[in-house]
Formats: C-alpha cells, sequence, structure tokens
C-alpha cells in the first residue's frame, strides 16, 4: 500500500488536529492541507517538493513495484520537503524504533531522508555495521539495481553543522565534503568529534527504549565484517541473507507529521 502518512494529536476520524500555528508560510499550509485529507481516510493526492512542485502520493514507489521503477535522485519524488518535525517509524525483526526528524537541524540531510522514507527505500535494509560504543549503521536497500542508482551523481550538499553528534542522534554517512546520499548511522556515545568532519544530525532517537534496541536488540555479532561494495554489487539476497543470516534488518517504516 501507499505510504501512510499520520498526524500528531489525531487519534480517530473527525478528532481536531491538535495544532497552534500562527502564521503558516506557503509550503505549511499545503503540507497541512495535504495532512487534513488523511483525518476521514482519504489517501492524501499530493505532496510538496523543495522547490514547491507538487507530486501525487499515488506515484511513490511502494515494496513489490519493479526495482527499475525506482526514482533516481534527480526524479521530483526523491525531492521531497521534508515537514518542519516528523517521526519516522521503523518496523524492524527485533522491534519497532522511532526517529524524530527536526528539519532546522539540517533541512538538506532531512528531504533527502524524507524522500528515502517515503519511498520505503529503507524497507529490508540491513543493519550492516555495527561498531561498539560507537554507531550502528544502514542505508543500503540491498536491491543492486536501487542501490547502483545512488552510487554516482546522487550526493546531497552538506548542511551547515548545527547539532552536536551525541548519543542516539542520526546522521548521515559521508566519505568527504558533499557526499551524503542514503547511507545513515546512530550514535551510541557522545561522538563530538565527528562535528567538525560534515556529520551533521538531522534527528535523534525518540526515547530511551529507541535506545536500548539498538544497545541491546539490533545483532552485534558480525561486527564491520559486511562489505558494502558486495552488498551494492550483490545485494540481499545473493550476499547479505548468506554470509550474514542473522543481521537485523527493517521491515516496513511509517510516517507520523508532528509540524508540518
Amino acid at each position: 500500500p501507499p505510504k501512510m502518512l499520520k498526524i500528531a494529536g489525531v487519534a480517530a476520524a473527525g478528532v481536531a488536529v491538535i495544532f497552534v500555528a500562527l502564521a503558516l508560510t506557503t509550503t505549511q499550509n499545503q503540507n497541512l492541507e495535504v495532512l487534513q485529507s488523511k483525518l476521514a481516510g482519504a489517501p492524501i493526492t499530493k505532496l510538496v517538493t523543495e522547490s514547491g512542485k507538487t507530486v501525487s502520493s499515488q506515484s511513490l514507489w511502494k515494496e513489490g513495484e519493479s526495482d527499475t521503477e525506482f526514482p533516481g535522485p534527480d526524479d521530483a519524488r526523491m525531492q521531497l520537503k521534508s515537514p518542519t518535525q516528523w517521526k519516522a517509524t521503523f518496523n524492524t525483526n527485533v522491534g519497532p524504533f522511532t526517529v524524530l526528524v527536526h528539519r532546522d537541524w539540517a533541512p538538506k540531510g532531512a528531504d533527502r531522508f524524507y524522500s528515502l522514507v517515503m519511498n520505503n527505500f529503507y524497507d529490508d535494509a540491513r543493519f550492516f555495521r555495527y561498531a561498539e560504543n560507537f554507531v550502528v549503521q544502514w542505508g543500503l536497500k540491498g536491491d543492486p539495481k536501487i542501490d547502483e542508482l545512488y552510487q554516482t551523481g546522487a550526493n546531497i550538499k552538506d548542511d551547515p553543522s548545527n547539532k552536536s553528534n551525541k548519543r542516539g542522534r542520526i546522521t548521515f554517512a559521508t566519505s568527504g565534503t558533499d557526499s551524503r546520499s542514503t547511507q545513515v548511522f546512530v550514535n551510541l556515545a557522545d561522538n563530538t568529534f565527528l562535528d567538525d568532519q560534515g556529520f551533521t544530525p538531522f534527528g535523534e532517537l525518540a526515547s530511551q527504549d529507541d535506545l536500548h534496541l539498538f544497545e541491546d536488540k539490533v545483532n552485534a555479532e558480525y561486527g564491520e565484517k559486511a562489505d558494502q561494495n558486495k552488498i551494492i554489487t550483490q545485494g540481499n539476497m545473493l550476499y547479505l541473507r548468506k554470509s550474514f543470516p542473522h543481521m537485523s534488518y527493517i521491515k516496513t517504516t511509517d510516517v507520523t507529521v508532528v509540524t508540518p
């Protein structure tokens, strides 16, 4: 099914949205209009891109569709504008965790993460790197046709360093200046030494329970043994499932908008 957007403060159809908004921008008004269409169970009809264009939610990529149809980085579906604040709930094989995203921390990073989540990119992705007391990393889908789309010409510009890489915060992985693409990691410690190296957090785990999932439930037995190049070229089926059969992974994701 299409990605479902929920609105914080809405328990059922007909219940008012709990927002206090004093001077919404045009984009925020568009987002609010889109979100309110979910109140009575009606499908969301449009999403707003970074440039102000609209994209039909029905056009977003869904699991089960051909991997050749996945949107590339220049596709409008991969240039969505993140809400001001929103939650991504990842349902994994070891339980759910929630990331609270703050667009003002890192706008470009938040927009890319939102676009990836809304197009189900992280569904079936493995936590392929577990560096104890440092980070847990994921963000390769495990489908070579899709992952290869994001290896060349897909990077986003860096955001200014705004927040520190404290324990529980989520950040895009990089290999240098302006090299963020799809891979992200959760800080398992206060990794403040990363702050001046281009690693800018765009969100944080929503609760201590979410942090405990990474510390106590995500399988750490494989450490940093997985070869990223093999994940990209061979994927989950030919490489990760055979070589690391007990690696923890994401099943599905849900989005809840806190502030449009």
